[in-house]
C-alpha cells in the first residue's frame, strides 16, 4: 500500500509536498504531540492489538488537534447479511475477539489473513472522550461493502447506492446510518 500512496502521489505531481514513512501503528517512532491532525483510513480495523494502536494515534495528536478514524460499524446491514449466509452454508467464522469497542475476526482473503475490527461507535466514542477527545464530526463512507464480493449489474448498482447514501443527507438516510457499513469520525483533542 505504501508503494501504491507513492505512486499516486508521484502521478499527481505532489512528491515535494508529501513524505513517506513506514511505521508499526502500535510503535510509532513520531515524539508525543506531534501532529495537529491524524487520519486512519482504513486501517486501525486491521490491527488486531487495536487499543494499542489507538493509544499510540491518541499520542502523536497535538492539543486542539483532530483525529479522524474511518472504521467499520458493529452494527451493520452487511454482518448480518454475512451472518445468515453463514449459517446457510455452515461456514462459521472462527477466532473471533471481543473487546468493549467492537469484534474482530481474521478473515481469509485471497489467500492471505486479514484482521478486521467491527466497530461499536458508541464504545468508539466514551473511548476516545475519557482520553480527552470530543467527537465533532461524524459521517457515512459507504452503506454497504457488499459489491466488493459480486460483480456486473448488481455491482454498479451497490456502488450507485453507495454514492447516493453519502450525498444525499435526507431524514431516512440519516436514519439508516446505524446499518452503515463505513464510517467516518473526527475527533478534536480537548486537552
Amino acid at each position: 500500500m505504501l508503494q501504491e500512496a507513492e505512486t499516486r502521489v508521484e502521478h499527481a505531481g505532489m512528491n515535494y509536498a508529501v513524505e513517506f514513512q513506514k511505521e508499526d501503528l502500535t510503535n510509532l517512532s513520531f515524539e508525543d504531540s506531534s501532529f495537529p491532525y491524524v487520519f486512519s483510513w482504513g486501517v486501525i480495523i486491521h490491527v488486531p492489538d487495536i487499543e494499542k494502536a489507538l493509544d499510540e494515534l491518541i499520542r502523536v495528536v497535538a492539543p486542539g488537534g483532530k483525529l479522524a478514524l474511518y472504521v467499520t460499524n458493529k452494527t451493520a446491514w452487511d454482518h448480518k447479511v454475512e451472518s445468515f449466509a453463514r449459517f446457510l452454508f455452515r461456514k462459521p467464522l472462527s477466532g473471533q475477539k471481543s473487546l468493549p469497542m467492537g469484534n474482530g475476526v481474521l478473515y481469509d482473503m485471497h489467500g492471505e489473513k486479514l484482521w478486521v475490527w467491527q466497530i461499536d461507535e458508541a464504545a468508539l466514542t466514551k473511548n476516545l472522550e475519557t482520553r480527552g477527545f470530543l467527537r465533532i464530526h461524524h459521517v457515512v463512507g459507504e452503506f454497504t461493502e457488499i459489491q466488493r464480493r459480486v460483480g456486473g449489474v448488481p455491482r454498479r448498482l451497490l456502488l450507485r447506492f453507495n454514492n447516493l447514501y453519502y450525498r444525499l443527507k435526507l431524514p431516512l438516510v440519516m436514519r439508516l446510518l446505524t446499518y452503515s457499513f463505513l464510517r467516518k469520525f473526527v475527533f478534536e483533542k480537548t486537552g
